[in-house]
């Protein structure tokens, strides 16, 4: 079994876990067992996967212990599950309030998830919370324990018979986060002690490789999988994989981020197998850069053939509409793509900037282009208008696609724009644009930074509306090397080449 190893899948769905679902279905193709490894618990799994079409086919490592009875209730059996636990002898039900209270005190209430519920709050005499029981799909998943000062001191999963089965102990906070001191598992009649989560992920991946001595780990999160490597038992083939640049500052000779710094002694160490990057040029900066041959060159995504063949009239296409598909993080330099605009709106007032993307963890970033807009009083032509799951309208009625990133794994928003016949426009960075856009046949490649550059660039594509449609007319065909059958075959290359076909 080929297993592609992530954090877990989310409601705003990454470009990463987008990967491993295409991966999948190119391994389906070529009839070799695969399946997607969650490290992290997820109370989304069962709406996600049945959005992505993967039901069935992931594994998370909490509900591999846990083996959980999930019975998918609807909303009235879910509201029937709490109202059974909080009506209990002696206690007062206040059904506004999904609460029960004991001697006129708050002692348990009920919280919902998207009409699911979510978890059960237990206080003690003085309304403070005590525990907090959770609930996935009917079932009770696990319990956080707190102390008299709200510090979580423990958190317990059940297996299916409502047993302890994990157990995290907790002292102290560090950063607003509980400090980790133990980890417990009872399994095979054992009782397993662990100092860190690595070392129970390492033992979680030493398990499947026990039940599948053929297994292969491909990982496409390395903060959850290259320490817990380090200490497994086994040493299988383990793959890690590139979705964004190896260093700081997408130079190939730039600091490594601190992940990466283990990853040439690891390969030395046997503790990881080779790399894969998402573009050709990267893997050859990662085979120089971490000493090994076994760096491969494989696109994280593909074009389905049905869209490569699909005619897409650039008559559809909105006048000066510019769009760009990314995250507003700093990393994306959108604030210099809206600086331009601004200044293209004042030669060509039919200009407008549509932005599709969520914000970063802290906000700052969305805050700042936000002010930025504000400022500029540009509210009326640019638009935020964040995440967007199927963007075909998108991007079969604007005119460019437009990239402006200090740096990019593989810059996918640029290949579904081409996908969809979108003329594109990107600075030229490591790594991505340069295999996408065939300059001045598909898009146009601006020198990195070059603001001014990118401002002459789209002004002329604007007053060119002929090269606009050529270079739509170009698109699609310029990146049919990322057609599911090119795809397709680097994979059975790898695969046969690092004897992991079956």
């Amino acid at each position: 079994m080929n297993y592609f190893i992530t954090t877990a899948q989310t409601p705003l769905t990454s470009s990463i876990e987008l990967a491993q679902v295409r991966r999948l279905k190119i391994f389906d193709s070529l009839k070799q067992p695969a399946t997607i490894v969650d490290l992290r618990y997820n109370f989304d799994h069962r709406q996600i996967e049945r959005q992505l079409g993967i039901t069935g086919r992931v594994l998370n490592m909490y509900q591999y212990f846990q083996r959980l009875p999930y019975q998918f209730l609807d909303g009235q059996a879910s509201h029937d599950l709490a109202d059974r636990i909080l009506h209990q002898d002696g206690y007062v039900v206040h059904d506004d309030e999904q609460a029960a209270y004991l001697d006129g005190q708050k002692r348990v209430q009920a919280f919902y998830r998207d009409e699911n519920l979510y978890y059960i709050d237990y206080n003690n005499q003085e309304e403070k919370l005590v525990r907090r029981d959770f609930y996935d799909c009917g079932c009770r998943t696990y319990s956080e324990f707190v102390d008299e000062h709200g510090q979580m001191t423990m958190r317990q999963y059940y297996d299916y018979q409502g047993r302890p089965k994990i157990t995290y102990y907790y002292h102290g906070v560090f950063k607003n986060k509980p400090v980790l001191k133990m980890i417990h598992l009872r399994d095979r009649d054992q009782l397993h002690t662990f100092e860190t989560e690595d070392q129970f992920r390492a033992y979680f991946l030493d398990q499947l490789v026990e039940h599948d001595p053929g297994a292969s780990f491909i990982s496409d999160r390395s903060d959850v999988t290259l320490n817990a490597f380090l200490q497994m038992r086994y040493r299988i083939a383990r793959y890690q994989v590139f979705h964004s640049t190896f260093t700081m500052d997408g130079r190939p000779d730039g600091q490594l981020f601190p992940i990466y710094d283990q990853i040439k002694g690891m390969l030395a160490g046997q503790y990881l197998t080779g790399l894969i990057s998402s573009t050709d040029r990267e893997a050859q900066d990662a085979k120089k850069r971490f000493q090994t041959a076994k760096s491969y060159g494989i696109p994280v995504t593909y074009m389905p053939t049905a869209l490569l063949n699909k005619r897409i009239p650039f008559s559809q296409r909105k006048r000066g509409q510019i769009i760009a598909v990314a995250r507003l993080t700093t990393v994306k330099r959108l604030d210099d793509l809206i600086n331009t605009v601004v200044l293209l709106h004042q030669r060509f007032s039919f200009v407008d900037l549509k932005i599709y993307g969520f914000g970063d963890g802290n906000y700052a970033t969305t805050n700042y282009l936000h002010r930025l807009v504000k400022q500029n009083q540009a509210q009326d032509y640019i638009h935020f208008c964040g995440f967007t799951r199927d963007l075909t309208s998108v991007y079969e009625t604007a005119e460019i696609e437009v990239l402006t990133s200090f740096y990019e794994g593989f810059a996918m928003a640029l290949l579904e724009a081409a996908g969809h016949a979108c003329p594109t426009v990107s600075y030229d960075i490591n790594y991505g644009p340069a295999e996408i856009i065939q300059n001045g046949v598909n898009g146009c490649l601006v020198p990195n930074g070059d603001s001014h550059g990118l401002y002459v660039t789209l002004a002329n594509l604007l007053e060119d509306q002929p090269k606009l449609q050529e270079f739509s007319a170009h698109a699609q065909a310029v990146v049919t090397k990322y057609s599911f059958t090119n795809v397709k075959a680097k994979w059975q290359q790898f695969l046969q080449q690092e004897g992991l076909w079956q």
